[in-house]
């Protein structure tokens, strides 16, 4: 990560989009579906999990997940507050059964940062030129360069298109300004995947961005077969505006809208996109 941004500012940057309903199976949720109903000044056993969780994405604002416990406390109930009301849902700062639905859906790992339409995490990250170059860097086999490339030439020109951006892919055997690749769980930058994170990616200028080898993943989610995994082009779309220094929209059209979901293409830029993207570099 580059050192003027500290990693534990705005985390990995993961794309996961609500579009349809779809839940993470995981020991690390196990406890949450039995929350519901919780509300301030109850002591439940699992709340530090929803603590963990909203303090990932800039919700619970605390020092360290180290000390988390499971009393519903007044930090809490502010924090789902904000957080209901980003996913436009019923704001009541106890935990329901939306609430638990959007915790259990896959997401991005990028912080929300709690602002209207496109935003810009940390403040205003760009890259200092305009022509990029890209490479791909597998450290786990799902695709190989070659058969990725298409997916990713076509989602880098979707920035390319509104903006003085130019993107190329690097020579063979060359590092580009942005490096992508599948990686495991736990793969060395600090930032391993939780669960239900598809992908996340750094700001300018560090360039990394990192697909989750886990998740099942596809060129056409709308093909037979293929609609319980993960578009790769949608992914990379909202990633790459991660690596441009673009943070999440609470636009749910967005491409950079946070929640996601495999069996769907989400590739067009919509109007708060086009604009975030604009104003981070105008012609």
């Amino acid at each position: 990560m580059a050192d003027k941004f500290p990693t534990q500012l705005f985390g990995a940057f993961l794309m996961f989009f609500v579009l349809q309903p779809f839940v993470i199976k995981s020991l690390e949720f196990e406890s949450v579906q039995n929350l519901e109903g919780a509300q301030k000044g109850d002591v439940v056993n699992g709340l530090n999990q929803i603590k963990k969780y909203l303090h990932s994405y800039g919700y619970y604002h605390h020092d360290t997940e180290d000390t988390f416990d499971d009393r519903f406390d007044d930090s809490l109930e502010s924090a789902l507050k904000a957080y209901q009301d980003y996913l436009g849902i019923d704001v009541t700062g106890k935990i329901d059964s939306d609430t638990i639905k959007g915790v259990l859906t896959p997401r991005c790992g990028v912080p929300d940062h709690l602002v209207s339409n496109y935003s810009f995490p940390g403040g205003k990250y760009k890259w200092t030129k305009s022509s990029l170059s890209w490479s791909v860097q597998n450290s786990v086999n799902v695709f190989t360069p070659d058969e990725i490339t298409p997916a990713l030439t076509a989602a880098f020109k979707s920035w390319a298109d509104v903006s003085p951006l130019k993107f190329a892919k690097a020579g063979k055997g060359t590092k580009g300004d942005i490096t992508i690749g599948f990686f495991p769980r736990d793969h060395g930058d600090g930032n391993p995947f939780k669960a239900g994170e598809f992908a996340h990616a750094y700001l300018p200028e560090d360039g990394r961005l990192h697909y989750n080898a886990n998740w099942g993943w596809t060129f056409d989610p709308t093909a037979k077969g293929e609609k319980r995994k993960v578009d790769v082009q949608s992914i990379g779309v909202h990633e790459i505006g991660h690596t441009l220094g673009l943070g999440h929209s609470d636009d749910k059209s967005a491409v950079m809208y946070p929640y996601f979901a495999p069996g769907i293409k989400k590739r067009d830029l919509t109007d708060d996109d086009k604009k975030g993207i604009k104003a981070l570099y105008p012609k």
